[in-house]
């Protein structure tokens, strides 16, 4: 709304009124509340002893305090969300790594049955081999 030159106007003309003609005493407090409509603009003032307390006492709903609370929830709830991100990607990680594992066993599984069976081949072959040889030698003596 600050950008809104007719808004900003009329807020700098009633803030130069309320500034310039004030019927409170010399020791009193002012607080003038500015807002995102005309109709947020607020003025008030008292005096007294415990003007500070008052002072605080009324600004606790103040335009900026109720943003700097807003701003403060917003950054809790990226934070929530940031440390839930990172927890999705720990699990995502954990289970890449599970899958990773599972391959590699079942990569070295399948290593060994096939060294097994080429094991088996090789000794087979031997076998055969050797019972050609004996036959071949019982046939020449």
């Amino acid at each position: 709304m600050k950008d809104d030159p007719e808004y900003r106007a009329k807020i700098m003309s009633a803030l130069q009124r309320d500034l310039t003609s004030s019927f409170a005493p010399l020791k009193a407090s002012l607080l003038i509340t500015v807002g995102a409509t005309e109709k947020d603009y607020r003025g008030d003032s008292w005096s007294g002893p415990n003007n500070d307390s008052e002072f605080f006492a009324r600004s606790q709903d103040s335009f900026f305090k109720k943003t700097s609370g807003q701003k403060d929830r917003n950054k809790e709830l990226l934070e929530e969300y940031l440390e839930k991100r990172a927890q999705a990607k720990r699990r995502q990680q954990e289970l890449l790594d599970e899958k990773a594992v599972k391959a590699e066993q079942e990569r070295s599984r399948l290593a060994k049955a096939w060294n097994s069976e080429r094991q088996m081949a090789a000794a087979s072959n031997a076998y055969d081999a050797n019972v050609m040889t004996e036959t071949a030698i019982d046939g020449i003596i």
